[in-house]
Formats: structure tokens, sequence, C-alpha cells
């Protein structure tokens, strides 16, 4: 008799183990996979409390397109073919969200070796997901950066030396017409605007890597005081070159001021500078709403300039690319503005055909 009693004792010990644990859920299925019962991590992971999920399919806890794959049916046959079944991906709860779970099928059988059920156990694993995919992400933007850092040492340095070997060039030949007053002008003069050259190169290779690492606050910020601004300080060259510009209403995005100034001045400067014509300029902004997923802003930047080759057109981001040498420029320019442009979560696009002008093609997220 008391053999009897603490075997019921430690059954009832054991069933009460199992209702109490938190971290796991812990679900007894009937042989068509319908929840029997249900313990207090079923509840605190999935959500239901067990009044509510009582004799429903455990299917009703994977998304949609599991559920269409047939899923929750391979799992509860593969655990009764081979005695249990294990599997990790999303999961839902009652309110729709989604987690990252654990679940292990096994399958309970009789005396005669028969199916009579299965135990499904799930981890709520979510933290665990999001940390690997942060170092995933990490890693992979640690290898992306190597490799830009790379690249852009190489060019840096190539491009950096062209100036230094055009100042001793001409020193040499300054020292061989050292008597000829007018000849040793010229060569200063060649000395001095390659030594200019080298300070632009700088300041642009400084500009450049300050994006990388600058911590900057995020304003609402009204593009069409941005441009207004930077409009302003275009006057003199604008008169200069007869300058037709036109601005539609723009939007007010997040942003950090400065580098925006900085964007829109590099844009508007090359529209005049690459142009042998009247230069003509139109900014515009079409606003898309995302359905409930926010507003994306496109703001297009058209000109009437020389244009390039469409082939082209991922080179003309990269630093110290320039695809002629017949105007003055570092070629720092247009990287700085996608560089700009992916700080603010946007992207930028070029098209250009040779004597029909270029448009540029900013994309913005909304709030």
């Amino acid at each position: 008799m008391k053999d009897n009693t603490d075997a019921i004792h430690n059954e009832i010990r054991f069933q009460r183990m199992i209702e109490q644990v938190e971290d796991y859920a812990i679900i007894l299925l009937n042989t068509e996979g319908n929840i029997l019962n249900w313990n207090k991590g079923a509840e605190k992971i999935k959500g239901y409390r067990e009044d509510e999920i009582l004799g429903k399919n455990f299917s009703v806890f994977y998304l949609p397109q599991d559920q269409q794959d047939g899923l929750p049916f391979k799992l509860i046959t593969e655990a009764r073919n081979n005695g249990r079944a294990s599997h990790e991906g999303f999961r839902l709860r009652k309110d729709g969200s989604a987690f990252w779970g654990y679940i292990v099928i096994t399958a309970l059988h009789d005396e005669l070796g028969q199916v009579i059920g299965f135990t499904k156990v799930t981890r709520d694993l979510t933290e665990r997901k999001l940390a690997e995919e942060q170092k995933d992400r990490d890693a992979k933007s640690i290898e992306m950066q190597n490799k830009q850092l790379e690249e852009f040492a190489y060019v840096t340095s190539h491009d950096l030396q062209e100036p230094i070997r055009k100042i001793r060039a001409f020193i040499d030949l300054a020292k061989s017409e050292i008597d000829d007053r007018e000849s040793l002008e010229f060569y200063l003069g060649k000395i001095d605007a390659s030594a200019e050259k080298m300070v632009q190169l700088i300041k642009g290779v400084l500009n450049y890597s300050r994006l990388s690492y600058e911590r900057t606050e995020f304003y609402e910020v009204d593009l069409n005081t941005v441009v207004a601004d930077v409009l302003s300080g275009f006057d003199v060259l604008f008169a200069e070159k007869n300058v037709i510009i036109e601005v539609s209403d723009l939007p007010v995005i997040k942003a950090v001021p400065v580098q925006i100034h900085q964007l829109f001045s590099n844009l508007i400067s090359n529209a005049v500078k690459f142009n042998l014509a009247r230069p003509q300029i139109k900014i515009s902004s079409i606003s898309k709403s995302l359905d409930g997923q926010g507003v994306i802003h496109s703001i297009i930047v058209a000109d009437n300039g020389m244009g390039f080759d469409q082939a082209y057109a991922d080179q003309v981001f990269e630093p110290f690319k320039r695809l002629t040498t017949s105007f003055n420029g570092t070629g720092i320019g247009l990287a700085l503005c996608k560089r700009i442009v992916e700080n603010h979560q946007g992207s930028i696009s070029v098209l250009s055909k040779p004597g029909q002008g270029t448009t540029f093609t900013l994309l913005f997220p909304g709030f």
C-alpha cells in the first residue's frame, strides 16, 4: 500500500514539476497533434491560457507559410516514425508576434509499442538568435570596412603621389632655368598648383573618413531651407554662368543638417561644373507611403550637363574615380554624397547619357 501511495505522490510531484516549469513550453499532444495539456512555460512563451488552447491543433503556432508547406504534419510524422523530431525556426504567439523557437517532439508509446501521443518541448531562443544575427552583421561590417580601407588606402596613396611627382619634376625644371625669371615663375606657379591639389585631396580624404566615425544627432530638417541656403552660397557663380535653377517643394526628413548641406552643395556644384552650355538644374521630390510601414522620399536632382555613359554609373561613386580629366576636382565629391546618404539609411542612384545631362535620385526614409 505504501509503495502505491509513494508512486501516486511521485506522479503528482512530477506532474506539478512539469506544470510549473516556466523556461520551457511543455505540451502534451494526442496522435493528431491536438493539445491535451499545457504548462506555465507554454503560457508564458506562447501567450495562450490553458483554457484558450486545449483541444486546438499545435499547427496554430506555425507561420502561415509553414502551415501551407505542411511542416507541423511532417514533424509529427518524423516523430512517429523515428521516435523524435526537432526543428528550429520562427513560431507565432497568440498576439501574432513571432519568436525564434527550438522544438523537440517525442513520441509516447504504450506497452505494445503503439504511439499514443506526443510531448512537445519548446524553448524561446529569440535573444540568442538576435545576438547571432548581430554578431554576423558586425563580422560582415568589419570585413567590408577592412576591404574598403585597403582599397581606399591604395587609391589614396596613388592619388596623393601624383602632385608630389609633379612638384619634384617642376623643382628640377626650375633649377635648370634658375636664371630665367619668366620660366622660373612659370614653374613656381605649377608647383603651387600641385601643392594646392594635394591640399584639396587631403581635405577630401579627411571629409570622407570623418563621415565613418562621426556620432551626430539627427534632427527634423526642412530640405527647402537647406537647398535655399546652399543656393545662396552660389550666387556669384550662378550669375557668371547664367544658371537656371528650379526647385519644387521638398519634404522634411530626419537628418544631420551639416551633412545634408554638403550633399546638396556637391550635387549642385557638379551640375554647374560639368556643363559646357547654360546650366539648367531642377530639384524635385516624390513621397510615397509604404502600406503602413512609413514613407519614402525620393529627391531628384537633374541637370542638362555633359553627362556620361551609363555603363560607368557605379564607378562615379567610388573615391577618386574621375570619368574625365578636363575639369578640376579630387574625385571625392560623389563618394561623399553616397556616404552621406547611406549614413541616413538611404540610397543614391544616377542616370546619365552623354550630351543629355545627368539625374541623381536620392531615397530617404520618412517618419
